[in-house]
């Protein structure tokens, strides 16, 4: 196996696919290990506790490697590097990766929002048509990219990945590694501006996606004159545009709440040119974005507009990303606790806003991070608009002290939230938005209002 220079491997080949983990508790019998070096945790402390259990692959650098533990351990594989072990990691999935001889296309997903709505879109349009393998969960880092590649089966035609970034050159540096053959874009919006800096710095991190040597075909939100303007100046070799703009289109969408969900009615226009009429239980107009987006990606791939039609009631909402759940007094909780860029709460404010909701609109609102000096300014924009839709509001996080007026909805605890919530009485008819960052681990109230 030709790994990066540098690194060293030893002990027996091991065989891929594999399962491999970065935490030593989850690791298994036959599965592989990386040892990360985080801030306050250093993984190899864990290698002799993995090696004790019959782990099957161990990434750590040379260093920390001891030549007792190949022959005390034979079942197992040692990837040594210079660097780093993301960079082991990396390397060994990129090698995996080229060797995979029926794979057809590594298609990569990226954006501010939407993106991994887009990717579990995809992947339920593709099931059924090819051999699709697909990160799990929001593994969008070089680490959980990597991880995604070498658990892949040796027969999968497709490979469909997800990449993230609150830095700039970290997606160039995935693309690098593992280079995606279809590339796409689902939104450039304000988010992680304390490190992205500016929009244009989202920009900029975003499409360092289409640098990937390998290439043919670049997808975007076509809604989006910046992201539109850069694919035109990166002179792509083809661009299949998605949104009320371009190849891939929606009209006439409406959307509406019936009983205990939203629905989001709308007329598509696959990429051979074909309408057909879409009804589904998403959580906003907005999220045709990421789906557009997918059906773009399954039209690239060869199918027709009467085949990604067929698969369209597969595509749902997920834990966490506007999944709808009941409480036991019967009111909908709209679960949208997993992010919350100002873009992505403007879209949820403008859903609870627009629908003929029937009883109470709650809003709990967590807070968005990671916007560094624009955090005020959001903040305040987002207060503003939840007030204007909201029948009650709550506020949870740091970020929210610094807007005026903020005082009367804002609570220092989720405890006291909950308690708070609870004492209205939210019932049948009523509807419950949770929408924060991951941070805010809003999770929990949704939990408890669920009882």
């Amino acid at each position: 196996m030709a790994l990066q220079a540098g690194v060293v491997v030893k002990g027996v080949d091991r065989e891929l696919p594999l399962t491999v983990r970065v935490d030593s508790r989850e690791t298994q019998k036959g599965e592989g290990f990386v040892a990360l070096r985080g801030t306050k945790v250093d993984g190899h402390r864990f290698i002799p506790d993995v090696l004790a259990k019959g782990g099957a692959l161990i990434v750590c650098e040379a260093a920390a490697y001891r030549e007792e533990w190949s022959s005390l351990y034979p079942q197992c594989a040692f990837i040594l590097t210079p660097e780093r072990c993301e960079y082991g990691l990396a390397s060994l999935a990129s090698v995996y990766l080229k060797s995979l001889e029926r794979l057809r296309e590594t298609v990569a997903i990226t954006g501010s929002v939407g993106k991994t709505s887009a990717k579990n879109d995809t992947k339920a349009l593709l099931e059924g048509y090819f051999k699709i393998h697909a990160a799990a969960g929001n593994y969008n880092t070089l680490i959980g990219c990597a991880v995604t590649v070498l658990a892949a089966p040796a027969d999968t035609e497709v490979v469909l990945l997800e990449m993230g970034a609150n830095h700039r050159g970290e997606i160039a540096e995935m693309t690098r590694y593992l280079p995606p053959t279809i590339a796409a874009v689902t939104e450039v919006a304000p988010a992680h501006l304390e490190n992205f800096g500016s929009l244009e710095g989202v920009l900029q991190a975003k499409t360092e996606i289409f640098a990937s040597e390998n290439l043919r075909c670049a997808v975007i939100n076509g809604d989006n004159g910046m992201l539109c303007k850069r694919a035109e100046e990166l002179r792509l070799p083809e661009v299949i545009r998605f949104g009320r703009r371009g190849e891939v289109l929606f009209a006439r969408e409406h959307l509406s709440w019936e009983k205990d969900h939203f629905t989001v009615r709308a007329i598509l226009t696959g990429l051979d040119g074909l309408s057909f009429n879409l009804s589904l239980p998403l959580a906003g107009v907005h999220q045709l974005y990421p789906l557009c987006c997918a059906v773009a990606i399954a039209g690239r791939l060869g199918l027709s507009s009467r085949e990604i039609a067929a698969s369209l009631p597969k595509c749902r909402n997920s834990a966490g990303r506007g999944e709808i759940r009941l409480s036991e007094s019967g009111a909908a909780i709209l679960d949208e606790c997993y992010n919350a860029s100002p873009a992505a709460v403007k879209a949820s404010l403008a859903a609870m806003d627009s629908a003929d909701i029937p009883g109470r609109r709650f809003l709990i609102l967590g807070e968005m991070l990671e916007l560094g000096t624009a955090s005020v300014s959001e903040h305040g924009k987002i207060f503003e608009r939840a007030l204007r839709v909201s029948d009650l509001l709550y506020l949870f996080g740091e970020e929210w002290k610094n807007v005026d007026g903020t005082a009367d909805y804002y609570y220092d605890s989720i405890d006291a939230l909950i308690e708070a919530v609870d004492g209205t009485r939210p019932g049948e008819g009523d509807v419950i938005l949770v929408k924060g960052s991951r941070g805010n681990h809003l999770e929990r109230v949704v939990r408890a209002l669920e009882l």
